[in-house]
């Protein structure tokens, strides 16, 4: 389990209350795209144009994120999920580098989010730490009006732990509820039709994400 303080913006939107109910999903289970050395490839549903431009993730070789239930059978959220998805490997590899201004940060997030976003990598930064082991992220709910959507989705951190970057230390933590969490994000479509997030928080022991 990650140690690093709860992701905040403002008060949680009314459409993400909504979602709060369960964290079941609307996709197939078996459905999974795996970050390892480098993030997952672009999923079919991307342009050879539009993959062209997207930055490039690159995580360590110990850091894996696991994105699950990548199919909805509907392909707006299915682009929704993948977009917010990338947001979390974004994180980890400016983590990993100590930089929240990499590139892929800066193109999946936005307004209050990136500034939230932003402060949990520096708040590594300034305390000598890193990411490191494996992070699943599964049971995707989306609610979507026109360009803006909500999507809240859950995590299991119980492989995945904080690093001390000087001396290689791993900070093991006991696997219990507080390593399930809730994530709360709004997400708006912006004019090159990417999904920013622009509104984060996120609840640890979430009961309806343990698996």
């Amino acid at each position: 389990m990650r140690a690093s303080a709860t992701l905040t913006t403002t008060a949680l939107t009314a459409a993400a209350a909504l979602l709060l109910g369960a964290c079941s999903s609307d996709a197939k289970p078996s459905d999974t795209i795996k970050g390892a050395q480098t993030a997952a490839a672009p999923s079919p549903r991307l342009s050879v144009a539009d993959a062209a431009h997207r930055p490039k993730i690159i995580l360590p070789a110990d850091v894996h994120d696991i994105i699950e239930d990548i199919s909805t059978g509907d392909p707006v959220k299915d682009a929704i999920w993948y977009d917010g998805s990338q947001l979390v490997m974004a994180r980890d590899e400016a983590i990993a580098e100590s930089n929240p201004r990499l590139p892929a940060l800066l193109y999946y997030s936005a307004d209050g989010a990136q500034s939230a976003e932003f402060r949990s990598v520096e708040w590594y930064v300034t305390h000598g730490l890193t990411v490191t082991g494996t992070d699943r992220y599964y049971a995707p709910r989306i609610k979507v009006d026109n360009d803006t959507a909500w999507l809240n989705y859950c995590s299991d951190e119980s492989k995945g732990f904080d690093k001390v970057r000087k001396t290689g230390k791993i900070l093991t933590t006991p696997v219990d509820i507080n390593s399930f969490v809730l994530h709360l994000t709004q997400l708006k479509r912006n004019p090159a039709g990417v999904w920013q997030t622009n509104y984060v928080e996120t609840l640890r022991g979430a009961s309806q994400c343990e698996q």
